[in-house]
């Protein structure tokens, strides 16, 4: 059986992570192994199973789970191929940060701090994610990763920042999951709703039909007929009216140029932003901010 060591994925002795993403294709096999670190995953897209500690478990789209030190596992894919987010990290990476935050709230409590806290106790850290919530941890997971990728100045610090950020979202959505009484699954309206929400607070991030339709289990034509059902419009005409609207907002508000608002706003191509503005709008957005700006005078 092999086991890993965290000094062929960290940086250095002083900033002992490693963050990526990868896939397992289908009907593959990590063979058993163990490791000297704490290793988070997520599964992202696809199914299979989960050895460890001697017990086969279940895995499929939405999971999250950590694996302590020394724990022998191994997995499995099914038909689907996995798409895993994988952070390893020691136990001694976050220690000080923590400390300081369990003096102030009870912290050490916090479903997924145990292996950062308690050494030498074995823990159970697994969790199903819905819609919603598998969104908002991709989205964190993608800045951890990227941060880490790109190494630009101050990298460690805002990694460290991000990974607390993101375990204490999961602590937040296994407390709302035990606390949670049994009532029946949420109705496509209810679905849609969550999603309209979730949108209003990421229109700028790059999120795509494809995206959205497969966190919510549907297709991409059965999510768009049942979007535009409940909201009069399609996903992209939803996202793009938020954009529009922030975009307005700024153009209003601030000294930015045209270019930087279509990028805060979440698009890439100022002609397409350009064109969109004007035909929902009748007019530029230089002459919008022209005409706004000789009404205030």
């Amino acid at each position: 059986m092999k086991r890993l060591s965290g000094h062929d994925f960290f940086e250095d002795n002083e900033f002992p992570f490693h963050a990526d993403t990868y896939r397992v294709r289908d009907h593959g096999q990590i063979q058993p192994h163990s490791h000297d670190f704490v290793e988070f995953v997520y599964i992202a897209q696809g199914n299979g199973e989960h050895e460890y500690h001697g017990r086969t478990h279940r895995i499929t789209e939405g999971d999250v789970f950590m694996i302590e030190p020394e724990a022998v596992h191994a997995y499995k894919t099914g038909a689907a191929p996995l798409l895993v987010y994988n952070i390893l990290i020691s136990s001694t990476l976050l220690v000080e940060e923590l400390r300081a935050m369990d003096r102030v709230t009870p912290f050490i409590d916090f479903y997924y701090l145990e292996p950062f806290m308690r050494k030498s106790t074995s823990f159970q850290s697994h969790l199903n994610l819905d819609y919603l919530q598998r969104m908002e941890l991709t989205f964190l997971l993608d800045r951890i990763v990227k941060e880490y990728k790109e190494k630009k100045l101050g990298h460690r610090i805002l990694i460290k920042m991000r990974l607390i950020e993101m375990f204490i979202f999961l602590s937040r959505c296994y407390e709302s999951y035990v606390n949670k009484p049994l009532a029946a699954l949420p109705t496509d309206a209810e679905v849609i709703a969550k999603i309209g929400d979730f949108i209003r607070q990421h229109y700028d991030k790059p999120l795509t039909l494809l995206q959205v339709s497969q966190l919510c289990g549907m297709s991409q034509s059965t999510f768009t007929a049942r979007f535009k059902q409940h909201t009069g419009r399609t996903f992209i005409e939803f996202r793009n009216d938020i954009r529009l609207q922030e975009a307005k907002k700024l153009l209003a508000d601030s000294e930015d140029k045209i270019i930087a608002i279509a990028h805060k706003v979440g698009f890439d191509d100022l002609s397409f932003f350009n064109r969109l503005f004007k035909q929902q709008e009748g007019r530029s957005p230089g002459q919008f901010r022209a005409q706004i700006r000789n009404k205030r005078m």
